[in-house]
């Protein structure tokens, strides 16, 4: 006897079952109903697909199809196909009715027909969220990398941290850059924020500005080219926010600079400094937004009660500023698994170009200069077991063959980055991967450089600053001149087995005629000797550090540039001397023009298609990426001088998959 079929209507985010009773509870992650007829929003349709995102947790991964969809005898080549679909994530969000003829296939009896990205999305989706049968959450996180930055493609590696976190303690969450995921950012957020119906809002701030002060040889003397990243930020809170009522977190690399100042430019009221993974693990074990009174838009005397006592926080009430301040030092505990976010980990992976893996949280350091000022002498550790864990994961589960240690100086202490060696070492990984740090000059035991480079460290980076003494102390940098020439005479030998990063820090506070011929004559014995040198005209000065405090007590405003005179340095505020970034840079260059080895950090692709183009790129390729072909194909259409983008093999495919599309139109 064949049972009762349920009828159901789907009404936004409701789901009603007009006839028969239908057992909710099941065993697998994905579950396929058989309906007598399916009502979406007053639309008969034939299937219908539930996906991670939809809103009722209990329904999350079904497959709807109706009777008559049965009727018309679905094989298993099309049954195979929904679930491919289901199962990849490719071109599903929430609740589709798309046909057969609107869904290209990814699968023929016995075989699925997805590309290796697509592979590995399934791979991710399988590992993370169908281990089990969805349960009902909560509540909902959605995290948002507020990056507009794209000359340099960082993924949200600390948001990826804490996105599993929550999802740990049963909290349904979603992650988006809405910068490079929508043409509109603004507009793409509203209708995230309305479809998913978050309780908890976190913004991650990762970059104030690209930290890069020319450029262009051309142009005003007087000014500096460095992109202001914070207006683009506050359009997108401001406009892609508007109406949100929730607790809405501010955190990242870029706001412990200036936390208060951030809250008021921003309009915000919670922050967290510095790593956030302890604060979030105890908000989310501790706070109840699906309370009947949080879901009377009454959750604010909860959540701040909860919030002024977690480690790190920072809060505003009226015109004043709170911190509750985090251990001095811990150790950091933190999955190996993480789940990265794909689009920034394919792309990288196929431009090779390093995923960061984290070791270390703060500095020990004081540099004038940098943001870690904010947490200096505040240090948190993982155990090197974790951290080569997570390396071991990344290249088994996502074929991440390069990493980046993400650690302000990796050699703080330098016991940790032999150690680190030696259990790569020990694994066998060196045979597979290959990773890069930032390494201060100072403690840098050179008799470990060997084990280094057989262990894969095929990039040294060292921020070596300067070469004369006096702007060494001026940096406040942990070392000297003399300490610099040990470490390039040792390393000189090892040139052609490893590469040899070292940048240098010139016209800031100090500067003068004599310190900086110095340094160029002493950059160009090296360069002679086969070392390579990265240079930047002028010191972006962020507020909270001590160049910072230095310019507000200064009566003499002379060598500084930018509008950041006007805002207490969150806009782009540089120090140059002895001549404007511009001048001294086109001095320089003039300088350096026949020596190979000496760069000026500038940007690479950028400038040749401009920022909103090279933006358009990389939402085309997200959006090629999760199978919406046609869409990406219009985006790159509309990018003027697209071939002027150098951008490996990514681009390559994109523009053969235009080309694949322009044909069929044609055909058509």
């Amino acid at each position: 006897m064949i049972p009762e079929l349920p009828s159901i209507r789907i009404l936004g985010k409701e789901i009603r079952i007009d006839k028969a009773k239908l057992i909710h509870s099941r065993e697998g992650a994905v579950q396929i109903i058989l309906c007598e007829a399916i009502s979406n929003n007053g639309q008969a349709v034939q299937e219908v697909i539930l996906d991670e995102f939809f809103y009722d947790a209990e329904w999350r991964n079904r497959i709807l199809l109706s009777g008559e969809r049965i009727l018309e005898n679905l094989d298993r080549s099309e049954l195979g196909n929904i679930l491919a679909h289901v199962i990849s994530g490719v071109n599903y969000m929430g609740t589709r009715t798309n046909t057969a003829e609107q869904r290209y296939s990814l699968y023929n009896p016995g075989e699925l027909l997805l590309t290796p990205s697509q592979q590995l999305m399934a791979r991710d989706r399988i590992l993370f969220e169908f281990q089990s049968p969805p349960v009902q959450q909560r509540g909902r996180i959605l995290w948002i990398f507020a990056n507009p930055y794209t000359d340099l493609i960082a993924g949200p590696y600390g948001l990826d941290i804490l996105n599993g976190i929550s999802r740990e303690h049963g909290y349904q969450t979603r992650l988006v850059n809405p910068f490079l995921e929508y043409l509109e950012p603004e507009q793409g957020l509203m209708e995230i924020i309305r479809d998913f119906e978050p309780d908890l809002i976190g913004l991650s701030l990762r970059n104030m500005d690209d930290a890069l002060i020319i450029h262009s040889l051309h142009g005003d003397s007087n000014a500096v080219d460095t992109q202001d990243l914070l207006k683009s930020v506050r359009t997108l809170v401001e406009g892609g926010m508007r109406g949100y009522d929730g607790p809405v977190i501010m955190g990242g690399a870029a706001f412990g600079t200036a936390p208060k100042l951030l809250l008021d430019y921003f309009g915000l009221q919670y922050g967290v400094i510095g790593a956030a993974d302890e604060a979030i693990g105890q908000l989310c074990s501790m706070w109840r937004p699906c309370d009947v009174h949080e879901k009377e838009h009454r959750w604010q005397a909860g959540f701040h009660n909860i919030w002024r006592n977690l480690p790190g926080a920072v809060w505003t009430e009226g015109n004043e500023f709170h911190h509750c301040l985090a251990s001095t030092s811990r150790v950091l505990e933190q999955s190996p698994r993480i789940r990265r976010t794909l689009p920034y980990t394919l792309m990288n992976r196929k431009e090779w170009m390093p995923e960061p893996v984290r070791g270390a949280q703060g500095c020990a350091l004081g540099c004038s200069y940098c943001l870690e000022s904010v947490n200096r002498k505040v240090m948190s550790w993982r155990s090197v077991e974790d951290v080569v864990d997570e390396m071991e994961f990344s290249l088994l589960h996502y074929g991440i063959q390069v990493f980046h240690l993400a650690d302000s100086e990796a050699n703080l202490p330098f016991r940790r980055l032999t150690d680190l060696a030696k259990e790569i070492l020990r694994r066998g990984l060196e045979k597979y991967i290959l990773w890069t740090a930032y390494l201060n000059v100072k403690p840098f035991d050179t008799s470990a450089i060997p084990l280094l480079i057989s262990a894969g460290l095929y990039r040294f980076k060292f921020a070596i600053d300067h070469f004369h003494n006096n702007m060494l102390t001026s940096y406040n940098k942990n070392f000297r001149e003399k300490d610099i020439e040990v470490l390039l005479d040792k390393f000189q030998p090892f040139l052609n087995q490893t590469q040899f990063y070292a940048g240098i820090l010139l016209g800031g506070p100090g500067e003068n005629e004599e310190t900086l011929n110095y340094a160029a004559r002493r950059m160009q014995d090296y360069t002679a000797r086969g070392f390579t040198f990265y240079y930047n005209v002028g010191v972006r000065i962020y507020p909270g550090t001590p160049y910072a405090e230095i310019w507000k007590k200064s009566r003499d405003k002379q060598g500084y540039y930018g509008p950041g005179q006007a805002d207490e340095a969150l806009s782009p505020l540089v120090y140059c001397a002895p001549e404007s970034p511009r001048v001294l840079a086109a001095k320089l260059e003039k300088r350096f023009e026949d020596d190979p080895n000496v760069f000026r950090m500038n940007q690479e692709r950028v400038p040749l298609v401009g920022y909103e183009a090279y933006r358009k790129y990389l939402v085309a390729w997200q959006a090629w990426l999760v199978g919406r072909e046609e869409e990406a194909a219009s985006i790159l259409n509309s990018i003027p001088n697209l071939s002027l983008l150098k951008k490996g093999e990514a681009l390559r495919r994109l523009l053969r998959m235009r080309s694949r599309n322009l044909n069929k139109h044609h055909m058509n």
